[in-house]
């Protein structure tokens, strides 16, 4: 039955997840808990990618869980594992500036010719003396997702597991990632439907 609600927020996540990125600023956090989690646990953290920023977030997400009274141990039995994304948004090009067309062709024999026109002015493409109305344009926002579960060392049984989404915005994502950790570890332990929160 918990494996079923799991799926349904999973489905819920994934709908909410094209309308958060029309918005700007916060996150938006799925979280299942399947067992209850022992008040002041023994916890260890594993980056399931051990990059140069992943190790930067263990190190946050370490501070965070002893600010909030667990015991960070690296043989604790349950493990706390994360992992993170970062989901290119969608763009379209309606148009390119063209300052300069270079055509070469080669003829018959040793006849060679070759062309060069340079675009002083268009109205839709843009030349040397305008932009033109064309260029690259965001339809979606770059996001970064942050993925976290907890299980038993001992049996395999996970006890919590919660992802969290955020709009990257003008920042960079390991920037983005870090901001979302103290929002993920204050809702552990609990079933968090697409929830909204601001960022720290």
């Amino acid at each position: 039955m918990r494996r079923f609600g799991f799926f349904l927020a999973l489905a819920g996540a994934i709908l909410a997840q094209g309308a958060f990125a029309t918005e700007e600023g916060g996150v938006l956090l799925n979280a299942v808990a399947f067992k209850p989690l022992p008040p002041g646990m023994r916890i260890a953290v594993r980056p399931l990618d051990n990059s140069d920023d992943n190790l930067i977030i263990k190190k946050d997400f370490e501070r965070q869980l002893q600010a909030k009274g667990y015991q960070v141990s690296s043989d604790a039995v349950l493990v706390l594992s994360f992992e993170t994304r970062e989901e290119v948004g969608a763009w379209s090009d309606s148009g390119r500036r063209t300052l300069l067309e270079l055509e070469g062709r080669n003829a018959t024999g040793d006849n060679e010719t070759a062309k060069a026109r340079v675009n002083l002015f268009d109205s839709n493409a843009g030349g040397v003396f305008n932009e033109g109305r064309g260029g690259i344009s965001t339809v979606t926002p770059s996001l970064v997702r942050l993925e976290v579960t907890i299980d038993s060392r001992a049996d395999g049984k996970r006890f919590w597991q919660g992802w969290s989404i955020a709009d990257q915005g003008q920042g960079d994502s390991l920037a983005t990632t870090r901001a979302m950790v103290p929002t993920m570890v204050v809702n552990l332990g609990q079933t968090v439907r697409s929830q909204r929160f601001a960022l720290p």
